[in-house]
């Protein structure tokens, strides 16, 4: 699942860079072979547009990101109740290949999922929160890791965490899942509501660029009058100086 997904995302990517470098080397001649002579400004035109082209790239991170965070369905999750946040992080996990076993909601032994796979057993702490987590959840699956017999034990939230937490946990060997990379694994194990085509990702890149081209465009075009109307009347102011 998740090699399909990355070919899902990486392909419109692959075939925008394509046809830029395309564009690119296509440019660059038209502009060698007329650089002289009176047709000269149609080279000075495709290196223009190229330029454009290439800025229009600049909107692939920003549709990418937008891809990301819809696959992962975030904005979702940040609106989850804490038991809510663990049914969707089992989804998660089971989607990875493990066996997920759900624990209790009261006396869990500072584990809310316990993950079940050949190479051990993983206990998680599940924090769905707005604020920091702070070192208590680290320390809620430290306590897990030798209840449960576990190889390994995880935070996993939708925030941030405290460095006091990222340094008990480094001290530990607890690993955090925090936002970005939750974010990260929720989009490449999306549910089947938050899948998008490839078609919908390349039409996002290409609506971002031109976007910000057209800005640019509006902006050069702006300065550009302004400019032109500057040295115009200096042009007339100079002229009927010199009458």
């Amino acid at each position: 699942m998740a090699r399909a997904t990355a070919v899902t995302v990486l392909a419109p990517i692959v075939a925008v860079g394509v046809v830029a470098a395309s564009a690119s080397v296509a440019a660059f001649d038209l502009h060698a072979a007329i650089f002289v002579g009176a047709w000269a400004w149609l080279g000075d035109a495709a290196l223009a547009l190229d330029v454009c082209a290439g800025t229009a790239l600049l909107g692939l991170p920003a549709a990418v990101r937008r891809e990301r965070a819809a696959r992962s369905g975030i904005v979702g999750v940040d609106a989850m109740s804490g038991r809510e946040f663990e049914e969707r992080l089992a989804l998660l996990f089971e989607s990875m290949g493990y066996e997920v076993v759900r624990t209790r909601a009261t006396g869990d032994f500072g584990a809310d999922l316990l993950l079940e796979r050949e190479d051990g057993r993983v206990v998680v702490q599940a924090k769905r929160y707005v604020a920091k987590v702070g070192i208590e959840a680290v320390q809620q699956v430290i306590g897990a890791i030798g209840y449960y017999d576990a190889a390994h034990a995880l935070v996993v939230t939708n925030s941030t965490c405290t460095p006091a937490a990222a340094a008990l946990a480094a001290a530990h060997g607890v690993e955090l899942v925090e936002r970005e990379r939750l974010v990260g694994l929720l989009a490449a194990h999306p549910l089947a509501v938050a899948r998008s085509s490839a078609a919908a990702l390349l039409a996002r890149e290409v609506g971002g660029g031109a976007v910000l081209v057209a800005f640019m465009v509006g902006v050069v075009a702006r300065a550009t009058w302004r400019t032109s109307r500057s040295a115009l009347r200096l042009s007339a102011a100079l002229w009927r100086a010199v009458r």
